[in-house]
């Protein structure tokens, strides 16, 4: 018998707030940050031969990064070797920000409030809204703004509107009596957040006509604007008027804000200051990745994220605004890989970031995002893959993202997605909760149509996606034309199974599962919908979809919606049980050219389902529609069996 060759013991350096890094990283003499580990582990790699297991311990405590982590080809381990970054048992926090000095007593726009001078550092000289993100106590404070949080002024009209079409914005709107005398306290130079269809634009104050009740910016809308769409004014210091509300005079680097009742003056308060937290950047030339390693019980908080100078400059000589035209898809994440393979975040909480949490960009195959609180984003929290298709080694695929909480995002780029899935196929979302954004909750695709696309073979299920655009804090929803799920162009094998998708409401049209244009091969089945302001199902376009056993309930508007009539099969819609209380049932072109067999309709109410073509459902079966549906209620198990309908259990939805 051969003796059991058995790995050698991992090698473990210990980290330690009152440690230093000229050390040597042992028990006794640890080690003060990340990267002197990371340049300990370079070091003592050197010395052996073969691979060894690293493993990091960091003590309890807050860790301030000087700069960005970075990580490239020589920092990785392998799968039998891995080096992994962890956490002893309780917090460690490495911070990208600047703690503050206790505040100091002052009065300000007639309020008891406090001061602190900012140090040197976090506020751009180039860039005065850099600085749009303050923490105290944990706990994001509100830049002051009007109306003050939760609420939205209303347009009141575009006098000068602009020739063209929709995609031609405005440089002034109008606003109403009834707001203006909040204008009356503004300057040139707040910032103005409007939103309009599925877009935010953040502008610039030029002039404001008090008379004409007119606001000019100094740049166009990214889009056209409309009588009642909503925004909000921000940044101004005669808005810093309740609690919890803060003002930073760039000038002078101080910082003003009104305090919570009990708060102390000496509370933990931050500023961001670095963009990227973590760096993981692989060589994409020579295709070396970096690989094998793990992060683990961690938390990262505090990154900034804006426009730069040049950015804003660039769309200025065009004429325009920098902004997004969906999704927000060009704000970077805080955590950042290219490159990367078998890279795991396990346990980790990502929290208090201007920008999205973690973009695993191009080139990233097989990493995992497991167990991970991502929370308080100024956008969204997980994007994967690109804008770009990309071929071979350079595809980002096979990435999991599971038994994560993501949640509390768009709190400064509004249009942001809680998960954001590009030209990237194979991926896996599964047992996660994603609440609270100000749109779409997981978006795949990025092709419009049917050109070529990259997205296909997506696995999405078992996820909680709840609370979208009429979320907690919000007196309405500020966006529109989105979705609990949102699909994009040609997606072959993409499943949409076993998912709830509740509480989604838009500002316009919003829902649950939106297959949008040229959406093609995907099966959504076994999900439950509830509670949608438009409806639960929409095809705007695509081909050869299939929707089946979905439990779609309680759409405000209608219960299911087909926008556009095209040569070929839209979907087959079967064996679904479809309860709501609307008078339309089915919105828009239910003409030909789709399948719907064998489902269960129901109106709690006992008001009659009206058909298009105000038919009954006999009448509409006349037509080739709806063989074997019926009309029952789903509360009696012979409904469903009758149809051979099993009730979709979405009961373990969520994080295990």
């Amino acid at each position: 018998m051969f003796p059991l060759l058995l790995a050698p013991p991992p090698i473990v350096l210990h980290v330690s707030p009152k440690g230093s890094d000229a050390n040597s990283g042992d028990d006794a003499h640890p080690l003060a940050s990340l990267a002197g580990a990371r340049d300990r582990i370079r070091a003592l790699r050197k010395t052996y031969d073969s691979p060894t297991s690293i493993h990091v311990e960091f003590a309890p405590g807050d860790y301030q990064l000087a700069g960005t982590f970075t990580l490239t080809p020589q920092d990785s381990g392998t799968p039998d070797a891995p080096i992994v970054y962890r956490a002893a048992p309780s917090t460690v926090t490495f911070s990208g920000g600047t703690r503050l000095p206790a505040w100091t007593p002052t009065t300000y726009n007639g309020h008891a409030a406090w001061s602190v001078i900012v140090p040197s550092g976090p506020i751009a000289a180039d860039a005065a809204a850099v600085l749009s993100s303050l923490w105290i106590n944990g706990s994001r404070r509100t830049w002051a703004r009007y109306p003050n949080a939760g609420a939205f002024a209303k347009i009141e009209s575009i006098p000068e509107k602009p020739e063209g079409d929709w995609l031609v914005g405005p440089k002034s709107f109008q606003f109403s009596p009834a707001d203006a005398p909040a204008w009356s306290t503004v300057f040139p130079g707040a910032s103005v957040t409007t939103f309009t269809r599925w877009i935010d634009t953040h502008l610039t104050v030029a002039s404001i006509d008090a008379e004409k009740r007119l606001v000019r910016f100094t740049s166009p809308n990214m889009i056209s604007l409309e009588p009642t769409n909503l925004y909000l004014i921000e940044g101004a210091p005669a808005l810093l008027d309740e609690p919890g509300e803060w003002w930073c005079d760039t000038s002078s680097r101080t910082v003003y804000t009104i305090p919570l009742p009990g708060e102390s003056r000496d509370s933990p308060t931050y500023v961001p200051r670095l963009s990227t937290l973590i760096n993981i950047q692989g060589n994409l030339d020579s295709h070396e990745t970096v690989h094998d390693i793990t992060f683990e019980g961690l938390t990262f908080a505090h990154a900034q994220w804006w426009f730069s100078q040049a950015e804003t400059k660039a769309a200025a000589a065009k004429g325009k605004t920098p902004g997004f035209m969906q999704a927000a898809v060009g704000v970077p994440g805080a955590i950042v890989a290219q490159g990367a393979e078998r890279i795991a975040f396990n346990r980790c909480t990502i929290t208090h970031v201007d920008s999205y949490a973690l973009e695993l960009a191009r080139a990233c195959t097989d990493c995992t995002i497991d167990a991970c609180t991502i929370t308080d984003l100024g956008a969204g929290a997980i994007k994967i893959g690109e804008t770009t298709i990309r071929t071979g080694s350079d595809l980002t695929q096979r990435n999991t993202v599971r038994d994560c909480f993501l949640s509390d995002g768009g709190h400064i780029h509004h249009q942001a997605v809680g998960v954001w899935i590009g030209q990237s196929p194979n991926n896996t979302l599964t047992h996660n909760s994603i609440t609270e954004f100000d749109y779409t909750g997981i978006s795949i695709g990025w092709t419009w149509g049917y050109g070529p696309s990259a997205a296909g073979g997506n696995i999405v299920e078992f996820n909680r996606v709840a609370n979208l655009g009429r979320r907690p804090g919000n007196a309405e929803p500020p966006l529109g034309d989105m979705g609990g799920i949102y699909t994009l162009g040609t997606q072959q094998g993409t499943i949409i199974k076993s998912n709830l998708f509740q509480d989604i409401f838009g500002h316009t049209i919003a829902w649950g599962i939106y297959f949008d244009e040229g959406s093609t091969g995907i099966l959504a089945e076994g999900n439950t919908v509830k509670n949608t302001s438009h409806g639960s199902f929409h095809q705007h376009y695509g081909k050869d979809n299939i929707v089946r056993n979905n439990w779609l309930e309680n759409a405000r508007d209608a219960q299911l919606w087909r926008t556009r009539r095209e040569d070929h099969n839209s979907f087959t819609f079967d064996h679904n049980i479809v309860i709501g209380d609307s008078d339309v049932w089915l919105q828009g072109d239910w003409t030909a050219n789709y399948n719907t067999n064998h489902n269960l309709y129901w109106r709690p109410s006992g008001k009659p389902i009206v058909f298009p073509g105000n038919m009954n459902l006999l009448q509409w079966q006349s037509t080739d529609h709806d063989q074997g549906s019926q009309i029952a209620d789903p509360a009696k198990p012979e409904s469903l069996s009758a149809l051979g309908i099993t009730k979709p259990d979405t009961s373990t939805a969520g994080p295990r």
